[in-house]
Formats: C-alpha cells, structure tokens, sequence
C-alpha cells in the first residue's frame, strides 16, 4: 500500500487520511442522517438484529456512532461491520472499540478472495444481506483507483448485499484535489485520466444505481459543508 502519511496526510491512495475526523466531523454526518427510514424499508423481524455493513470506517469514529443512531431510531439490536483497507486504521479502530456489536476487519471490498469475512458476519447471524450499508467519502477512492468498470462493479455489490444503501459520493473538485495532493507526493492514479464519469460523477452514480442497479432513492439530504450529499436508496431486495 502507498502511504505518505508521514510527509503530507492529505496524500494518500485509499482516503485513508490518519486525521479524518479532525476536518470531517463523526458527529455532524450522523446528524444529517433521517431517523424514520431504517425499519420502515426493511424486514428485519422482532427477534432479528439489524445489521449494518460501513465501507471504509477508518478508524471506527462513525461506525460507533452508527451503532447507537441506528439501535436509538429501530429500538433493536444493532450489529455492525466496520470495514478499511487500512491495517493502521482497524488496529486503532479495535483498540478504542469497547462495544461487542461493534466488529472490524481489515480488507480490500475490491479484492473478491479477501471479503470472505463479509459472508460470515452475515453468516453468524443467519442472514444473507445487510439491512444498511454506508458507503461515506468512498465512492471517489474506488473511483480512482479502479475506474468506472470498478466503481460500477463496487456499487453493484454493495447493493445486492444490502436493504439500504447509503452513498456520499464526492463531487469532482474532490477527485481533482486528490489527484493534485497525489502528483506532488511523485505518484499517480492511473486510471484517472481514463474516467468517463468525470464533472458530474454525483449524477452518474445516481443514475447507474436507479436505471442499472433498480434502486429507488428514498432520502437526500442537504449539502455538507464539503459541498456533499448523502443519499440513501432502497435496492429493492
């Protein structure tokens, strides 16, 4: 893994910033989440819990937060995978977690060999899907990393394992400042000069996720101070 944490922690591969939540605050996104939509679109039963999958939990500050907004507006049990491909982040994520619902691992989402993991969270419980996955601040770095084809197959999977399935896509200034951070630590993202999906990206993943994928947009929510919107959409599973 490329890491130039220690010259510049704006440079990095993966979005997995050592100080994210110094500049992102946990506590602001879980406020900009609606509190109505999470039993009402699913069918998790009474004596079921409700699981819960966050892609790219860096070091498990939402995650936690997750937990409690989702038990608190459900009234149930409430079991969350945090995943990253950060090994730094999960082990700082483990260390501070003090709640047994609360799981992390250390993965690539990409890397079919390596998400084995996922199907025994799922497993351990008797389910074959998630009731809400969070996909926050990550579409970008998939983007980036894998082109369009990777971040189609990134949402395609993300939805056919997953009720609700709540996106943050970055807007293109994002892509082009992480690129500019990337260039000046001496490397590239090579598929970004390939991308298709390029100024309006917001608008791409959402018309992929409603015309290719069938998911229905239920929640949008206003403009982050990063100029980012959070969406949720039901996958219709």
């Amino acid at each position: 893994m490329m890491d130039y944490r220690g010259n510049d922690p704006g440079a990095v591969q993966y979005g997995n910033f050592i100080n994210y939540y110094q500049f992102n605050s946990a506590e602001e996104r879980i406020r900009l989440l609606p509190d109505d939509v999470w039993l009402s679109h699913t069918s998790v039963k009474n004596n079921e819990p409700y699981l819960i999958l966050d892609v790219g939990c860096n070091s498990g500050a939402v995650t936690c937060l997750l937990h409690d907004f989702i038990a608190k507006h459900t009234k149930r049990k409430v079991c969350v995978l945090g995943i990253d491909i950060d090994p730094i982040l999960i082990e700082r994520a483990v260390e501070s977690n003090s709640n047994e619902n609360v799981t992390y691992k250390c993965l690539d989402i990409m890397n079919e060999q390596k998400t084995r993991c996922i199907s025994d969270f799922l497993a351990k419980y008797g389910q074959t899907s998630f009731d809400a996955t969070f996909c926050l601040s990550i579409t970008m770095w998939i983007h980036i990393n894998n082109g369009d084809d990777g971040l189609k197959s990134f949402l395609r999977k993300c939805a056919s394992i997953t009720t609700l399935l709540v996106v943050e896509p970055q807007p293109w200034k994002c892509y082009q400042a992480a690129v500019k951070r990337f260039r000046k630590a001496r490397d590239v993202f090579t598929h970004f000069v390939d991308l298709q999906w390029r100024t309006n990206v917001e608008d791409e993943i959402q018309a992929y996720l409603q015309r290719s994928l069938s998911c229905t947009k239920i929640y949008e929510a206003e403009p982050t101070k990063w100029k980012r919107k959070i969406c949720i959409y039901h996958t219709n599973k």
